[in-house]
C-alpha cells in the first residue's frame, strides 16, 4: 500500500473516531482543546486543498452572527443574518450606517470557525474546526458538523448512542502547503508507559479518549508540540492548495 494511502486511511480513521469514538487506534478528547482567550482565526486557511491521492479538503470560514445586532433602521439581515458572511458587503453596510448616524458603529466580536468538508472516493464528511495558538503552535480542534451527522443517521437507532469527541491536529501553513499532524494511540501509550505524561484518559475498545479538562489538554499539547509525534514528515498529511 502506498505511503500516502496509509496517511489518508489514518486521517480518515481519526475523523471517524470523532463520531463514534470506537473505530480507530487514535487519540481524541471529550473536552475541547481551546478557550476563548487562545482561539484565533486565519482566513488564509480558507480554500480547496488536495492530497496526493486527490482527496479534497474544502475549508470555509463561517461566522456565527446570532448575537450580532445593530440598532439601525436598515435591512442588514442579508449580511448579518446568515452563517455565510459577505465581508465586503458588511463593510459597505457599516459605512452606510455610520454616515446615516454620523457616528462610528461599534461591532461586537463575531465568532468565526471553520467548516471543513472532506471529500474522498467513497464518502463526504463535514466537520467544524476551531483554531488555537498554544505556545506559538497552531492546533485545530475538530468535531463532526451537527447537521451533517443528523443527515447521515437521521432516524437511526444508533443516533442516541454516539459519543462526539474532539480531535486535535497540529497544523503548519507554509505558503500553499498545509502540513497536518496528530498523535496516535501507540505514541500516547508510549508516553504513559515511560511516565512522560500524566493526564486523565480512558480506553474504549481500540481507541483512547482523553477525559482531562481543557487546561490539562493544552499543557500536554504544548509540552510535546516540538516532539517527533507532531512533526513526523513520514506520518504527516501534506495538502496542496488548488484554489
Amino acid at each position: 500500500m502506498k505511503t500516502e494511502q496509509i496517511k489518508r486511511i489514518k486521517l480518515f480513521g481519526i475523523f471517524i473516531i470523532l463520531l463514534v469514538a470506537t473505530q480507530s487506534c487514535v487519540v481524541s478528547s471529550l473536552n475541547p482543546l481551546y478557550t476563548n482567550t487562545d482561539r484565533i482565526h486565519l482566513d488564509e486557511l480558507d480554500g480547496v486543498w488536495e492530497g496526493d491521492e486527490k482527496d479534497r479538503y474544502i475549508i470555509k470560514t463561517i461566522v456565527d452572527s446570532s448575537d450580532l445586532k445593530i440598532k439601525a433602521k436598515l435591512d442588514t439581515r442579508s449580511s448579518f443574518g446568515s452563517d455565510e458572511i459577505d465581508h465586503a458587503n458588511i463593510k459597505k453596510k457599516i459605512k452606510e450606517i455610520e454616515k446615516k448616524l454620523d457616528a462610528k458603529v461599534k461591532i461586537p466580536n463575531v465568532n468565526k470557525y471553520y467548516q471543513i468538508t472532506m471529500i474522498t472516493e467513497k464518502d463526504t464528511s463535514v466537520f467544524d474546526g476551531r483554531l488555537s495558538n498554544l505556545g506559538g503552535h497552531y492546533f485545530m480542534d475538530l468535531i463532526p458538523n451537527d447537521k451533517h451527522v443528523e443527515d447521515k443517521i437521521s432516524g437511526s437507532f444508533i443516533a442516541g448512542m454516539l459519543v462526539r469527541t474532539h480531535g486535535f491536529f497540529k497544523i503548519d501553513l507554509r505558503n500553499d502547503e498545509l502540513v497536518v499532524n496528530t498523535i496516535e494511540q501507540d505514541d500516547f501509550e508510549d508516553l504513559i508507559e515511560n511516565k512522560r505524561v500524566r493526564i486523565e484518559y480512558v480506553e474504549r475498545d481500540n481507541g483512547v479518549i482523553i477525559t482531562a479538562k481543557t487546561e490539562e489538554i493544552q499543557k500536554f499539547l504544548v509540552k510535546f508540540a516540538d516532539s517527533k509525534m507532531f512533526n513526523d514528515p513520514d506520518e504527516a498529511l501534506i495538502l496542496k492548495r488548488i484554489k
